[in-house]
């Protein structure tokens, strides 16, 4: 927007400049400097209006990755108790489903944190993936929380990442914590549609979330196929990869009408999109244009 209005050669009256979401501090650094600009006194406070939450309790912990320094539990939380409203007004977690986005509001932090859900209603339990990042507020108390500890949590509904109830082929592409709501997405397969999964691991034996799972629901057809990609070893060998040594299937799919599905970081989610271009490219389909027809969906961080 600033580029096109300097074209147009519209005065500027600030900079372009970014305030962090998270910083109060940032936000009142630049209310002063809009206040110079237009030549009086102003002073802008942040004072967010915090969520009604719900207590969830800490059931079971499955943790992994700290051979590879990068610590991360599968958190599974009991279905809180839904009043008569909620359950006739679908508020509150009355209503959820795989995908969907629970916010975690730590102690002594002011903004929630939101994490994709890897279970749906129908679970019978909240289950989310969490990485502790150093120095991170809210991932540091989530990973140290034990069964029976509490979370005040809320439901964020996420529509626009969710699998649809078409019968099409499903490509599920996934890094790190990324495979939380891909793995729900799996688990909820009852229907046996066709599901083929990525995902980008650091090592089979530290990171492999839901490996104990992935046989069984292979064995009731719950996921046609699984192929993992792991970047820690001889051989580094990325998710995008893996897309690339399976092309032609990808392709195949694709043309089919599979729809496509990414969750995980920004960068991997960038070298995935760029893998399906260089695929997609002789068919003359581009993520862009499944974007547009609905049928490539991401959920990234």
């Amino acid at each position: 927007v600033a580029t096109a209005a300097e074209a147009k050669g519209w005065p500027e009256l600030l900079p372009l400049d970014t305030i962090d979401r998270q910083s109060p501090q940032d936000f009142a650094r630049w209310g002063g400097a809009l206040g110079d600009a237009l030549g009086i006194e102003l002073e802008l406070t942040h004072q967010p209006v915090q969520p009604q939450t719900t207590t969830l309790t800490l059931v079971s912990r499955r943790d992994y990755g700290a051979e590879v320094q990068a610590p991360t539990a599968i958190l599974r939380f009991a279905f809180p108790r839904v009043s008569l409203g909620q359950r006739l007004l679908g508020g509150g977690f009355a209503r959820f489903q795989t995908g969907d986005l629970i916010g975690i509001l730590p102690e002594g932090g002011t903004v929630p944190r939101l994490y994709s859900l890897a279970s749906g209603r129908r679970d019978g339990f909240i289950e989310i993936v969490v990485k502790k990042h150093p120095g991170g507020l809210c991932s540091g108390q989530l990973t140290a929380l034990e069964p029976g500890d509490t979370v005040s949590a809320f439901l964020r509904p996420n529509p626009g990442f969710r699998p649809g109830r078409s019968r099409a082929p499903l490509i599920l592409i996934g890094a790190g914590t990324g495979i939380g709501p891909l793995a729900g997405f799996v688990r909820g397969n009852t229907r046996r549609r066709p599901i083929h999964l990525f995902f980008g691991m650091r090592h089979p034996d530290s990171d492999f979330f839901y490996g104990e799972e992935f046989p069984g629901w292979q064995d009731e057809g719950r996921v046609s196929r699984l192929v993992t990609a792991v970047s820690r070893g001889a051989r580094p060998h990325y998710v995008q990869d893996a897309l690339r040594s399976e092309a032609t299937q990808v392709a195949e799919l694709i043309r089919n009408g599979a729809r496509v599905m990414v969750c995980g970081g920004r960068d991997m989610a960038a070298g995935v999109a760029e893998a399906l271009a260089e695929i997609l490219a002789p068919a003359g389909l581009t993520p862009a244009v499944l974007k547009a027809e609905g049928r490539y969906v991401e959920d990234v961080y």
